[in-house]
């Protein structure tokens, strides 16, 4: 068995600068049992381990060896037998995620006149993308009848503006009525109707909330099938490749984050909001049957649904930490309420998806703010799990009608608007989670289309030191 490293530099155009991102190098060392293990250390790209035959062959596929990542020494490695046979190894250079992105609604139309200040923002030196944010009710809009009209012409400006394009198609309340109707108009998932209320209630305001049940089937297996047609539909209509990364998304409620609803109307240290007009959302789970193995459950579906349609692909997950937010109900695998000891709801989730996708995972929070450090939960997430990190800006000074902006201060019912300075500190909280001195960069960031026309300073300065490897 050798160990190929290629000579290989990523060239990225930076202004009048070339940024070279060399492929971090491959290391062999005996193991027992006529075992080698092959190693490469942790990086902010998601390199991919390939393995051949020979080394004049032009395909180089992905290994098939199980990848695993030790957060101890922060290396990834694979295990392989030693034979007569010759293998070569290899890390080949995934798709550069690197960058700013800005938002973009899936049912507002490119060129129409909610989308202009997002169009306006993708000239903004140092914006390269859109994260293209929609509901499955957009494009499944009747059972098994799809209605492509809004992605493909998303997805054919993208290409036109040679943009990357983080697609984030969430269920919870984007799920379509369809799902929980009756055969043959519906596969009959369960229905469950709340009333939530955003930040924990700190606003006042009471919103209704409708989800299926994330572990059934006629729910997992609608989304699967629904996830199999938006994969074969992008490489028809020739934009599969535009495609830089996706959301995972299928278990929501208002948002593409990872969570369900899980308030109270009373004033508990967990969910408690203090607003009547809140439901009960542990009592509603717990006459349903919730428990946590069962939310493991539909996430390893959920995962593997995704990993079949877009097997080459990057995937982003935008989690709730707490604190300071509980992102699902307090029950245990008892179905009892947890009222003490609250344990880390994502751990499990997070390191399932490191696991089925290594190397190929960003772990993201979407909500960045100047007068606050990033959530220490991303770059733990990082540290334990070897993903990639990245950010979303706050929406705190964001309309009603999709146009979203961001505060640099204050609190959530009296935010502080930016300056080009504060916007500036808010994108580096991003980028350097850890601060400037730590190895670990984020990827990208994902910003409002009002703040980066605003501060076209602040974005371009972000951008290239998002390009800039320690």
């Amino acid at each position: 068995m050798k160990n190929f490293l290629p000579l290989t530099l990523l060239l990225v155009l930076l202004g009048s600068t070339l940024v070279a991102q060399i492929l971090p190098p491959l290391s062999m060392h005996p193991n027992t049992n006529h075992q080698v293990v092959v190693s490469w250390p942790y990086t902010n790209s998601g390199f991919v381990l390939q393995e051949a035959t020979n080394l004049k062959t032009a395909s180089w596929p992905s290994s098939a060896f199980s990848v695993a990542f030790n957060s101890n020494n922060s290396t990834f490695s694979v295990s392989a037998a030693t034979t007569n046979a010759t293998d070569f190894f290899r890390l080949s250079q995934p798709t550069d995620l690197r960058g700013l992105y800005v938002i973009a609604q899936l049912s507002d139309l490119p060129g129409g006149p909610n989308s202009a200040p997002v169009a306006n923002a993708l000239q903004v030196q140092g914006v390269g993308g859109i994260l293209l944010v929609g509901m499955w009710s957009d494009i499944e809009t009747n059972f098994n009848q799809y209605d492509w009209s809004h992605l493909d012409k998303w997805m054919n400006f993208a290409a036109g503006q040679n943009i990357k394009v983080d697609l984030a198609i969430r269920t919870g309340d984007g799920a379509p009525s369809w799902l929980y109707q009756q055969p043959p108009n519906g596969p009959g998932a369960t229905e469950l109707v709340f009333t939530i209320s955003p930040k924990d209630g700190k606003r006042g305001v009471c919103e209704p909330d409708i989800v299926p049940v994330p572990w059934e089937s006629a729910f997992l297996n609608s989304w699967n099938t629904f996830l199999a047609s938006l994969s074969t539909h992008l490489k028809t209509d020739g934009t599969y490749s535009n495609i830089t990364l996706l959301r995972l998304t299928g278990v929501n409620r208002t948002t593409d984050e990872l969570r369900l609803p899980a308030e109270t109307p009373d004033n508990n240290p967990y969910t408690g909001t203090g607003l009547l007009c809140v439901s009960n959302a542990p009592a509603i789970w717990q006459s349903n049957g919730y428990t946590p193995s069962k939310l493991l459950f539909a996430w390893s579906n959920v995962v593997s649904s995704f990993n079949a349609s877009f097997p080459d692909k990057t995937f982003s997950v935008a989690i709730i930490p707490y604190p300071p937010q509980v992102p699902f109900p307090p029950i245990d695998d008892n179905t009892n309420l947890i009222t003490t000891n609250l344990p880390d709801q994502n751990a499990p989730l997070l390191q399932l998806a490191g696991q089925m996708l290594p190397g190929r995972l960003v772990v993201q929070f979407n909500f960045l703010i100047s007068s606050n450090t990033p959530n220490p939960a991303v770059p733990a997430a990082a540290s334990n799990y070897g993903t990639l990190t990245a950010f979303q800006a706050n929406n705190w000074l964001g309309p009603s009608n999709n146009i979203g902006c961001s505060a640099c201060g204050g609190v959530v019912t009296n935010p502080l608007p930016c300056t080009d300075a504060t916007y500036l500190q808010l994108l580096q909280q991003g980028i350097y989670p850890l601060g400037t001195t730590n190895s670990l960069r984020s990827q990208y960031i994902e910003v409002w289309a009002t703040n980066a026309n605003a501060f076209t300073n602040a974005v371009w300065q972000a951008y290239q030191q998002l390009l800039v490897r320690p």
